[in-house]
């Protein structure tokens, strides 16, 4: 398989999964048996240059989120290239965060299979793993009913293709037991390489600075990070206030709600909006922090910024529910825990990692050491033995078989943490 198409967002646009997707596509470049990747990318309004990835990377800005038509063009594309396999970089709100539109493009990868492209999914989350009531659709009871019964018709339908991959156990057993899967794999997130530059320091000798970096308006809020922070600096001198550096921008459902927030704090010179953090930047984003928080309402899937302040040093803050649970116990991430929803509790956190430099520090070593068990190459090197699978026809086996033992022997991937055959 020397061509493969890969859908996904695609930096500089800041659609969700974006940087996921550029080191994807970079293991696969870097990957000697694959000889061009041609990236479905989504369309976006900026003005930056495309990344250089070398000749291997070909960069097609085809799909626009929020638009019906998204998975149409998707698979226009995909047929053009000859592409010998396609790999869909995916969460639920990958393609619009309106239900038809949404829905819609999730359907283009069991499409593809069907047009005989060989294909597979890496599904980043599931609707039953989300509390909708704090999403966009916290409004609308009725909306949430729709979109969790539609949802199994969509993720039946995703399981068309020729596999699919999650990244928490839990989902894996969602996929297992309601869905009844058989081409469905657990294969962990993986760790974004270093950048080259990178210099990581110990804590000690960093700044006071604590981050937070993400999507923000809806499950994710900035408002008890804010309230901690000044909370904390009003008992502190001068020389030893916290600034917050706050990266991303707005989720797509909540336009303007940084501006807004930036409005509002402008007076407070240790509150700093930094926006859209560039791929570039990432590394000394991260490094200046003695913290980076994650103060979220509910969890949608694996934090990808959680990895990314691990590779860089940098412990984390964050609450004991849904998805960081799943990292703390099965990946072995540590962190500053706290209640969620709970202002009082994130400030003793915060507290805690500054007065304790030597937990803090050791929960960055721990860290940057889990993360560089599954690297972003491993995880593509998997991908690529799945997708070799599908066209070699394996999977009409899987999906017929009752015993796992079965399954498992007919994969042979060796790789420990691939479970669900």
């Amino acid at each position: 398989m020397k061509t493969i198409a890969i859908v996904t967002a695609f930096p500089p646009s800041a659609g969700s999964l974006n940087e996921y997707g550029f080191h994807l596509v970079n293991a696969f470049a870097a990957r000697q048996d694959v000889k061009k990747i041609i990236v479905i990318a989504d369309k976006y309004d900026g003005v930056l240059p495309e990344l250089d990835l070398g000749p291997k990377v070909e960069v097609q800005r085809i799909w626009q989120f929020n638009s019906p038509l998204a998975g149409f063009h998707i698979l226009r594309a995909i047929k053009a290239s000859d592409a010998e396999g396609a790999l869909y970089n995916l969460q639920t709100a990958s393609f619009g965060d309106s239900e038809i539109p949404a829905a819609l493009g999730l359907l283009a990868p069991a499409i593809s299979q069907k047009l005989s492209v060989p294909s597979g999914v890496i599904m980043h989350n599931l609707v039953e793993a989300v509390d909708l009531s704090k999403t966009n659709l916290a409004k609308s009871p009725l909306r949430q009913k729709l979109v969790s019964a539609a949802s199994y018709f969509v993720t039946k339908t995703m399981l068309m293709t020729g596999f699919m991959t999650v990244t928490l156990d839990s989902f894996w057993d969602i996929l297992n037991e309601k869905y009844k899967a058989k081409n469905a794999f657990m294969v962990p997130h993986g760790s974004f390489p270093q950048a080259a530059n990178a210099q990581i320091t110990e804590l000690v000798h960093r700044p006071r600075t604590i981050v937070t970096m993400g999507k923000f308006g809806t499950y994710k809020r900035l408002e008890r990070t804010i309230g901690a922070i000044q909370n904390l600096n009003a008992e502190l001198s001068s020389t030893q206030k916290i600034k917050l550096v706050i990266g991303g921008s707005d989720h797509p459902a909540t336009p303007g709600y940084l501006k807004a927030l930036a409005n509002d704090h402008e007076a407070d010179a240790n509150v700093v909006f930094h926006g859209y953090v560039a791929e570039q930047e990432v590394a000394s984003f991260f490094t200046q922090a003695k913290l980076a928080i994650f103060d979220y309402d509910s969890t949608t899937g694996s934090s990808g910024v959680l990895h990314q302040a691990a590779i860089y040093g940098t412990p984390a803050a964050y609450p004991m529910m849904g998805d960081f649970i799943d990292v703390t116990e099965r990946e072995g991430l540590k962190g500053f825990n706290f209640e969620p929803l709970n202002q009082a509790a994130l400030e003793e956190s915060i507290k805690e990692s500054l007065e304790t430099p030597a937990r803090a520090q050791d929960y960055a070593q721990n860290n940057l050491e889990v993360s560089t068990c599954v690297t972003m190459d491993t995880v593509a090197s998997i991908q690529l033995q799945l997708l070799r699978k599908v066209k070699a026809g394996n999977f009409k086996t899987l999906r017929k078989a009752k015993n796992s033992a079965l399954r498992l022997q007919a994969l042979d991937i060796p790789f420990p943490k691939l479970i669900g055959s």
